[in-house]
């Protein structure tokens, strides 16, 4: 699945709408089988490498499982999709009705442990501390959330769901390879944020 503004970080979960028919035949198809398929982020026509492509995909995508899938009436369908995996995308094997990729698998290198991963984790959750104690959500259900995670991939996966705006800096995280990296992509974005908050309230 092509979206344009959206992107789905693995250990997430996505609210999603599906109401074009190339996608309802997908679904259909998808419940059929592994309950599984991919979601892709749209590239605008500033990052097009190649003008003249067609699907403009970014090269790294999610899988996602169906948690839950509810039809309505007119035939649209809302499901819950959980990000399984970071793929590469590897060619277009097909255009139509929808788009079917060949992907590889894309997995994530420099993972810390122990003493490192609790170090990384007590700054992330500091800044966003931070960011919800100026919002005035200290006590909100995603910051609860935040202070029950034991993973760091998925709490910079959690965060950047839940919070970030930016599909940019949601790709982008989704991109790198290294935890290290992402970790500090996540940290610098929460720095921002911090910062403009701060000169907002001045």
């Amino acid at each position: 699945m092509i979206l344009p503004e959206a992107v789905l970080l693995p250990k997430t979960v996505m609210p999603l709408r599906i109401f074009e028919e190339r996608y309802r035949e997908m679904l259909a198809g998808s419940l059929n089988g592994e309950r599984m398929f991919a979601v892709a982020k749209q590239r605008n026509d500033e990052e097009l490498p190649f003008p003249e492509e067609i699907l403009r995909l970014h090269d790294v995508a999610t899988v996602g499982l169906i948690r839950m899938s509810s039809q309505n009436p007119n035939g649209t369908s809302i499901l819950m999709l959980e990000g399984t995996e970071r793929v590469k995308i590897e060619g277009i094997s097909q255009e139509y009705p929808y788009p079917k990729i060949r992907i590889s698998r894309l997995p994530t290198l420099n993972r810390p442990e122990g003493e490192l991963q609790d170090e990384l984790m007590a700054k992330i959750l500091e800044k966003i501390d931070t960011v919800n104690e100026l919002l005035g959500r200290s006590d909100d259900e995603a910051s609860r959330a935040c202070h029950t995670i034991d993973d760091l991939e998925t709490l910079i996966h959690f965060i950047m769901q839940t919070y970030c705006t930016s599909s940019t800096m949601m790709q982008n995280t989704l991109e790198a390879i290294d935890l290290v990296k992402r970790c500090r992509i996540v940290s610098d974005y929460l720095e921002l944020q911090i910062m403009l908050i701060t000169d907002m309230e001045e």
